[in-house]
């Protein structure tokens, strides 16, 4: 017993958001932290009745639902899917949609890291998380923010292209629009991932994105076509420092890490926009659809091959390179310069390590998409009493694991343990199980390192240049030769 009494603590991880209220008075400005505490008031009551609204309405079937519509919805599927307008031979709408995305991926990074608030709280809520979105602070949604700027901006080609779709073909496809982004939005709350101030903040933000391109993307796809060399020497700079200046934070939260990189691949596409210009041999390939509908699906197969395969070798290749070069770099231009390396906090420096020990996935972030997640963290609100969170396997497990489980139940004598009419099958062993497999899931690294910054910048900067310009001017001749018409 003195042995356990005497063992030093472990450490807990506290999600973003939780940690007492005075570490986030003495890190934050008083302006943020005086709107933090607004936000954070009305949270515990919302928590509530988020999980009252759980405990109604829960059941398989959307559980599946809204953990599939929500996927369309992170940084991940736009980051895969978005250079496939590119290879299709719509690069003026790709680069449309590139920009309103991105300037909202961004703006709902910088919110986030300004206001730091806690997502809804886990007792009482259970939150059905994708991905590792909740890692991230909650206000405001990020989901609600590209939902609602793509089905705005989509809706615009729509209207655009109302003389050839047709009135009706316009209608069904704003409704369909509409569905996706209330869908998605939606389904934040039904998830317990966010409240009804994130979802409507995120919503304000993504639309105000669109009608910030509405208005000025005529203006900046101008100055980009003039080939004017200013066009690198205002942009470069400018992605630089507001990678530099992103607001700092009292948690660990990887909003910067995808701040840095959306911002690089539109800096990467804006580059081979300009690019495009100057070099008229690189300009973008023919819309895939005049060869053809014959010719066209395996001209379609062939570019998605090609291009998304290209893009991960870039990725692989680029990450591990500079990962390995850049720590000595950086190492040897502290030590000429004799000053010490700048570096934001959570990011060890290159001169408190040898080499940046960062796992490299070849597909990145996908591998964290094929499961459900359900998040009950040990971190309460400080208005809640411990209250017993909300308990049932993943709604992605087939039901015959739950036979196996009543059968193992039966023959260990322990058929008491009842399920629920959905089929839920909940025991005090499997509940510890899957909380510990939970708590697992929400750990996040320890240890970030300085040189990642760069990396991520060089490599999609790379990815936004290659999706945008120079795999699609290769597809012409790569097509002539294999024969197409």
């Amino acid at each position: 017993m003195a042995a356990t009494e005497d063992a030093p603590p472990k450490k807990v991880y506290v999600e973003a958001g939780l940690q007492p209220d005075t570490v986030y008075a003495a890190a934050l400005a008083p302006w943020r932290d005086r709107l933090r505490r607004y936000m954070v008031e009305s949270l515990s009551a919302e928590s509530e009745w988020i999980a009252s609204v759980q405990r109604e309405q829960r059941t398989r079937g959307r559980d599946k639902f809204f953990f599939w519509s929500a996927v369309f919805g992170t940084h991940t599927f736009f980051t895969a899917f978005l250079p496939l307008l590119f290879f299709l031979g719509q690069a003026d709408k790709a680069r449309g949609l590139v920009f309103v995305v991105g300037i909202g991926i961004y703006l709902s990074c910088v919110v986030k890291d300004i206001v730091c608030t806690p997502r809804p709280f886990s007792p009482p809520v259970t939150r059905l998380s994708v991905s590792t979105h909740h890692r991230e602070y909650g206000f405001p949604s990020s989901h609600s923010t590209n939902s609602i700027s793509i089905a705005l901006f989509l809706g615009q080609w729509l209207w655009e292209q109302r003389e050839l779709a047709g009135s009706p073909a316009v209608v069904i496809g704003w409704i369909g629009l509409a569905a996706y982004f209330l869908s998605v939005a939606g389904g934040r709350i039904y998830t317990g991932m966010h409240s009804i101030p994130d979802v409507i903040g995120g919503t304000l933000l993504g639309t105000i994105c669109w009608v910030i391109w509405v208005v000025f993307g005529t203006m900046i796809g101008a100055w980009i076509e003039s080939g004017s060399l200013s066009v690198p020497i205002v942009m470069v700079p400018l992605t630089l420092g507001l990678v530099h200046y992103h607001p700092e934070t009292p948690d660990d939260c990887p909003c910067f890490e995808d701040a840095i990189a959306i911002l690089a691949v539109i800096l990467g596409v804006s580059m081979g926009w300009l690019l495009s210009v100057r070099e008229p041999q690189l300009g973008v390939s023919i819309n895939v659809w005049r060869y053809g509908i014959l010719w066209a699906i395996p001209a379609i197969i062939l570019r998605v091959v090609l291009g998304i395969g290209t893009i991960f070798l870039w990725r692989l290749v680029m990450k591990r390179t500079l990962l390995t070069v850049l720590p000595p770099a950086f190492r040897l231009f502290s030590k000429v310069l004799d000053v010490p390396l700048p570096t934001r906090r959570f990011y060890l420096p290159a001169t408190k390590y040898n080499e940046a020990e960062t796992p490299i996935r070849p597909i990145p972030s996908f591998a964290e998409l094929g499961n459900l997640r359900e998040s009950s963290p040990g971190s309460l609100s400080p208005a809640l009493a411990p209250v017993q969170p909300i308990r049932s396997p993943s709604p992605l497990r087939f039901e015959k694991e739950a036979l196996h489980i009543r059968l193992r139940q039966a023959a260990n004598g322990n058929a008491s343990a009842s399920g629920s009419e959905n089929g839920y099958i909940s025991s005090p062993e499997k509940e510890r199980a899957e909380e510990h497999k939970a708590s697992r899931a929400r750990k996040r690294p320890t240890t970030h390192y300085d040189a990642e910054v760069l990396t991520k910048v060089v490599v999609y900067t790379g990815i936004g240049l290659l999706a945008s310009t120079l795999i699609p001017s290769c597809f012409p001749a790569i097509e002539s030769r294999l024969g197409l018409p």
